[in-house]
């Protein structure tokens, strides 16, 4: 009887190795396929198509990249540094963190993106973090924390400038973001958190949030494909819901006057617009200062992280916006 029972539970214990080890190639896939041409997008069901600029050959002409920084010692501490080769003054600084559900994707499949904000003039810092179910919450938000701690020390190296600072991110990344620009300009959450902020609400000019999830309340009702997993493999707990420390992740409830001004996109056709608008509401009923691109009654029918699909002129468009939101801010 024993037997069966240990049989039994190590059968469970496989089917759920295989699930996850599953999850995290269809994320990596959805991450790293480049579309032959424009329409290449819709061909991966529910989730944009990754592709690089057009210009991307000239971008690697004028952009240094350093590779494999060190930020910390915890696991999968690394980063990479962009930063235009021509720049004659000190540059506003860029902390991006990627997105995978929190248990995937990689510093690598955003570099690209990220390389396109240094172009333009900006020291990116884009960052690896320790990926669930083996690293649980706060791990992401920890070592944010600890990469800014990380450029506070060496930005000026590359020409950047610590007093001013964004957070970016996108999909489960743009949620860590938002977090720890709440962690930073509301003493409270860090309190409660008990997590000393790497940079002062003065540091930090603003943050770019895209096709994130900001609100764990309303976050099932969106009925993006295997949310339960993705959460419940981030905070270990099943339902995610229950979670102890489940309203620290959802940004809405931590906004505040201090809270730095935003740019917020997602695709009409994306289950996490909702999420997006919410917090919009949310941070305009703080008057924080909000620049956001949505797609409503266009029926262009944009995906989850449609803005990465940079062949498409909506991408195109989308990030010259949110540079003109870096350069508004920047100064």
């Amino acid at each position: 009887m024993r037997a069966n029972s240990k049989r039994g539970t190590q059968k469970k214990w496989v089917i759920a190795t295989l699930f996850i080890t599953l999850i995290c190639m269809m994320v990596v896939f959805e991450e790293t396929n480049a579309p032959p041409d424009v329409s290449a997008s819709i061909h991966i069901s529910g989730s944009a198509a990754f592709s690089s600029p057009p210009n991307i050959h000239e971008i690697t002409k004028q952009v240094t990249v350093v590779k494999n920084l060190s930020y910390h010692d915890s696991p999968n501490s690394l980063l990479d540094i962009y930063y235009p080769k021509d720049a004659v003054d000190s540059m506003p600084v860029i902390l991006w963190i990627h997105g995978g559900g929190y248990v995937g994707g990689s510093k690598e499949s955003r570099q690209d993106y990220a390389m396109s904000l240094a172009n333009a003039g900006y020291v990116v810092a884009n960052i690896d973090y320790s990926l669930a179910p083996a690293a649980l919450y706060p791990g992401p938000i920890v070592q944010a924390n600890e990469a800014l701690a990380y450029m506070n020390v060496h930005a000026s190296n590359y020409g950047g400038d610590m007093e001013r600072v964004f957070i970016g991110g996108d999909s489960a990344g743009a949620q860590i973001a938002s977090q720890v620009a709440a962690l930073v300009s509301n003493a409270e959450l860090a309190k409660t958190m008990a997590i000393q902020p790497s940079i002062s609400s003065n540091q930090l000019q603003g943050a770019v949030l895209l096709c994130g999830i900001y609100n764990m309340t309303t976050l099932r009702a969106t009925a993006f494909p295997n949310i339960d997993f993705f959460l419940t493999a981030y905070t270990g707990a099943e339902p995610f819901e229950s979670f102890a420390k489940i309203d620290e992740l959802s940004t809405v409830q931590h906004i505040s006057s201090d809270f730095p001004p935003v740019f917020i996109t997602a695709g009409d056709a994306d289950p996490f617009v909702s999420q997006s608008t919410e917090l919009v509401d949310v941070l305009q009923s703080y008057e924080v200062q909000v620049a956001s691109v949505f797609f409503k009654g266009t029926q262009k029918n944009l995906k989850h992280e449609f803005q990465y699909d940079l062949y498409t002129d909506d991408a195109r468009e989308t990030l010259e916006q949110t540079l003109d939101f870096l350069v508004t801010h920047s100064k």
